[in-house]
């Protein structure tokens, strides 16, 4: 079964969009979900988030409540935006591999669903426990967030969402029709 990396980063609406879909993925292919650190892989890359541009900032509005509606899912923007997930995406990354899909989408819906603020400890407290948060501030949670940053950054990723089919870069949540249809084709060639 082929192998998709997903790197997201819950302050991204359009990986919030992009995990809400991931599902069908899953059913083509082994989907290893991939928090990083969109800031600083922006920063990396030299890149700056859509709402610094005053044009797109506007666009970005429209465009999300089209994306959701289309794949019917609701999207709250929530009242302090951009807000910071350095702690939250350490989090997830000191959860086994296996609880990431559920723990992220949890995640996801607090931020894109509920509006809660996970910039806040005691969020994070709420959602994941304080063992986790402890963890989170650890080396090895810092270390490891970094390290799946770097590894987006040198694969090509400049955003989010960033999937990658081998060496293939898929970003955005509206190029994931791209993405099944390869794994389609690479099946048909097997």
């Amino acid at each position: 079964m082929p192998v998709v990396d997903f790197f997201y980063d819950v302050v991204s609406p359009y990986s919030y969009l992009a995990a809400t879909q991931v599902a069908r993925i899953e059913a083509k292919a082994e989907v290893h979900w991939r928090p990083f650190w969109l800031a600083g892989v922006m920063q990396a890359t030299g890149n700056q988030p859509p709402f610094l541009v005053p044009a797109r900032a506007q666009y970005m509005q429209r465009d999300l409540q089209r994306l959701a509606a289309f794949y019917g899912v609701q999207l709250v923007m929530p009242a302090t935006f951009p807000f910071e997930t350095l702690t939250a995406m350490r989090c997830l990354l000191t959860l086994p591999a296996a609880l990431l899909p559920a723990s992220s989408l949890a995640l996801f819906e607090a931020v894109w669903v509920e509006g809660r603020d996970v910039a806040d400890r005691q969020v994070l407290k709420d959602l994941f426990g304080a063992e986790v948060l402890d963890q989170a501030a650890a080396s090895a949670g810092k270390l490891a967030l970094k390290e799946n940053s770097d590894e987006a950054v040198m694969r090509g990723a400049f955003g989010a969402p960033s999937f990658f089919l081998g060496d293939e870069l898929y970003f955005g949540c509206d190029r994931l029709f791209l993405l099944e249809h390869d794994l389609a084709a690479a099946r048909g060639a097997s």
